[in-house]
């Protein structure tokens, strides 16, 4: 895949077609477009080899790989993700989409805010940042995810619903291993005695499938 100076340019790390692994969608088919650069890289990063490089890819180029994918997978979303996708100017890929009448999903930590017409705002606030969302984003976001590192304690989590209080946030394992499982749900089950609002008990299928 190349550059097209003519329609923009983004740095792509890949296109791939699965199932969305999290969140609210889990289980929906979904083609990724997964761009490079991410300047938070936590440690338990699953994707580290999207943080740098990527391939400078025009948006034309990129459009006509996820319609070729969507051929195959018709009823399938477009989630964009990364690395930090918001590290690039997305509007162009999001217009191109949404003209092409896709469900476009993204998936952020939170940190960055683009005014754009996307259908499903994911957004996953890191230890590393102080767990911030960019205020205008939270106005926006349709779901939260936590990773259960030491780091995430309930008050964060109390804190966090505090400013957030009308979307779902979903609890995740750190990685997948029994210990992770079980801390995971130890800090769900203390929300619900909290009291605390529309907390889930997350996964990630594709873990437990072994797919991407």
């Amino acid at each position: 895949m190349t550059g097209d100076k003519s329609y923009g340019a983004l740095r792509l790390h890949e296109i791939f077609w699965s199932a969305q692994g999290e969140g609210a969608n889990s289980g929906k088919p979904a083609v990724f477009v997964r761009l490079s650069g991410c300047s938070i890289q936590c440690s338990f990063c699953d994707q580290r080899e999207a943080w740098q490089d990527g391939e400078l890819t025009g948006i034309n180029v990129i459009l006509g790989n996820v319609e070729g994918v969507m051929r195959r997978y018709p009823d399938s979303m477009v989630v964009i993700t990364g690395g930090e996708p918001l590290e690039q100017d997305i509007s162009l890929l999001v217009s191109g989409l949404k003209e092409r009448r896709r469900f476009v999903a993204v998936e952020t930590s939170g940190c960055l805010y683009q005014d754009i017409q996307v259908d499903w705002w994911t957004v996953a606030p890191k230890a590393a940042r102080d767990f911030y969302i960019h205020p205008k984003l939270a106005a926006r976001a349709c779901e939260l995810k936590l990773v259960v590192t030491d780091k995430l304690s309930l008050s964060i989590v109390k804190e966090i619903r505090e400013k957030i209080s009308f979307i779902p946030i979903f609890l995740q394992p750190q990685f997948y291993d029994l210990s992770k499982f079980q801390r995971t749900y130890h800090l769900f089950e203390e929300c619900q005695r909290q009291g605390i609002d529309n907390i889930r008990l997350g996964h990630q299928l594709h873990t437990v499938y072994r797919i991407r």
